[in-house]
Parts: C-alpha cells; sequence; structure tokens
C-alpha cells in the first residue's frame, strides 16, 4: 500500500507537466513567429533577405513606383548592409539590386523612352556624353524584350569585377555584342552608368515617397506569411 501511495502523486505530477508543455507548445506560434514577416505592398511579396551570387542581401527599402497617375511597378531595393542615405549607398561596396515587380504592361518603346529621358535628367550633360555608347548598349537590350507584363520581375544589379546585369523572370538580357564600349554581351561594366540609374530612384530628382521608401525612412507593412532567407534569380 505504501508503495500505491507515493506512486499515484508522482503520476499525478507527470500529467500535469504534459499539459503543461502541450499549451505552451500551442502559444509558442503566437508569441514568436519562427520566421521573420515579409515586406508585402500591392501584393507583391518582398523578402527581408535574399541570397545572389552567392552573398547575402538585405532588403533595404521599398515603394510603389508611379507614372503620371498609375502604378508602374514595386520597386525593392537590396543591398548587403542596410544604409539611410543616398552617400552612403553610393559609397557601399558589393552586389546591390534594385528589383522592379511589374504592375502593369510596358512596350519595349516606351521602356526605351522612359529609360532615356530618365537617365539625361538625372545625369550631367558631361556624364551623359561620356556614356553614350552605355546608354546605346541598354536602348538595344530593351528592344529585344518586346514587353513587360504584370508580374513580371525584373532585376537590375551591379556586381563588383563583373558590371550592371539585367534579369527579367530570372532570364539573363544579353547585351548587343556589336556595340562598342565599356559593355560585354552581358553586363556593362561601368559603375557611374548603374549610379546614374540609382539616381533614378534615391537620387535628388526621384519623387519623394520613392525616395524615402528605397532608403528605408517609411515603414512598411508586414506580411503575415513568415519570410526566410531565400535564393535570387542567381
Amino acid at each position: 500500500m505504501q508503495d500505491d501511495r507515493i506512486a499515484l502523486p508522482t503520476f499525478e505530477n507527470h500529467r500535469r507537466q504534459l499539459m503543461a508543455s502541450a499549451m505552451a507548445a500551442a502559444l509558442v506560434p503566437w508569441a514568436k513567429p519562427a520566421h521573420a514577416a515579409s515586406v508585402e505592398l500591392e501584393g507583391v511579396q518582398l523578402e527581408e533577405s535574399i541570397t545572389a551570387y552567392g552573398q547575402k542581401l538585405v532588403l533595404n527599402g521599398a515603394a510603389v513606383r508611379k507614372r503620371g497617375y498609375f502604378k508602374a511597378d514595386v520597386t525593392a531595393l537590396y543591398l548587403p548592409e542596410k544604409r539611410t542615405t543616398t552617400e552612403a549607398i553610393f559609397k557601399l561596396n558589393g552586389i546591390r539590386r534594385i528589383q522592379l515587380n511589374i504592375l502593369r504592361e510596358f512596350t519595349s518603346s516606351t521602356i526605351s523612352r522612359i529609360f532615356i529621358s530618365d537617365f539625361k535628367q538625372n545625369s550631367t550633360d558631361a556624364e551623359f556624353k561620356q556614356l553614350i555608347n552605355e546608354i546605346s548598349q541598354v536602348g538595344a537590350a530593351y528592344s529585344a524584350v518586346k514587353r513587360v507584363s504584370k508580374g513580371d520581375v525584373v532585376n537590375l544589379d551591379w556586381l563588383p569585377g563583373k558590371g550592371w546585369m539585367c534579369y527579367i523572370n530570372g532570364r539573363q538580357l544579353m547585351i548587343d555584342p556589336g556595340v562598342t564600349g565599356s559593355a560585354s554581351n552581358n553586363a556593362i561594366n561601368s559603375e557611374l552608368a548603374y549610379q546614374i540609374y540609382m539616381r533614378m530612384y534615391i537620387g535628388p530628382a526621384a519623387p519623394d515617397e520613392l525616395r524615402n521608401g528605397l532608403l528605408g525612412l517609411t515603414r512598411l507593412p508586414r506580411s503575415a506569411v513568415g519570410g526566410k532567407d531565400k535564393d535570387g534569380d542567381v
């Protein structure tokens, strides 16, 4: 009998411990998500971190880019480290990615016209003349695209030692090798050209809403879906 009186409290304690553990486990998903939330704008989900060219990049900021009254794309800026000023981003070494998540259709002629207009607006006369070959390269490459549509993802990357490259839905856009200049058939090796391109988004002529969003100065809505490190397109 003495053994039974000892065993009963021991069993009851064990049962209570199991119930407490089960309740704690049920509460864990609510108390602390397994992964940090991702960002969502206009139905586009952006990962907080990605892997591109074997290196981790973090989402510096994002914003909706407009053309007139229309929403053109959700623009995201990925960097090796977060920066909150244009000057700091330009001085940052390593890979940089401008990602365009297309929200409406654009033809190649419209894309080329917008690019040349924006590039000229964000460069000096001397810079524009210096980079005329690179501008021609980009124009020729865009002509081969025909159009981009809602849902397409365009990555415009700067890779040190390689140059400025473009990927549309994971497929690399080839640069016309017949044009002379500092470009190969798949990259434009001119950091100045890429920096002027970035001025379109975070430079003084960029819309405040776009620039502040990409600099991480605007609070972004978090998605309820847990995000985690995700490989980039390359």
